[in-house]
């Protein structure tokens, strides 16, 4: 029983600590944000990476500017997922 807890708790801290760094490296948020996400993260292990998780999944269907090659502004929207 305590080796299946001690796993289970593990578990969950890689799973916590993989979206924390997924979360860090989207540039769809603010610094600010990243920190209130990543506290919710580890102070509601469980809930607050679901919520975290599935914010980052519908950012990802989310249409983002894609910057011009000459420096300049933004040309055309394209989405980052690229599933056929």
């Amino acid at each position: 029983m305590g080796i299946a807890l001690v796993t289970l708790a593990v578990v969950v801290m890689l799973v916590q600590l993989g979206i924390t760094v997924r979360l860090w490296r989207s540039d769809l948020y603010t610094r600010g944000q990243k920190i209130a996400q990543s506290a919710m993260i580890w102070l509601l292990p469980v809930v607050g990476a679901i919520v975290v998780y599935v914010g980052l999944r519908h950012t990802e269907d989310v249409p983002r500017l894609k910057p011009n090659s000459e420096g300049g502004e933004h040309q055309s929207l394209w989405w980052t997922n690229h599933d056929p």
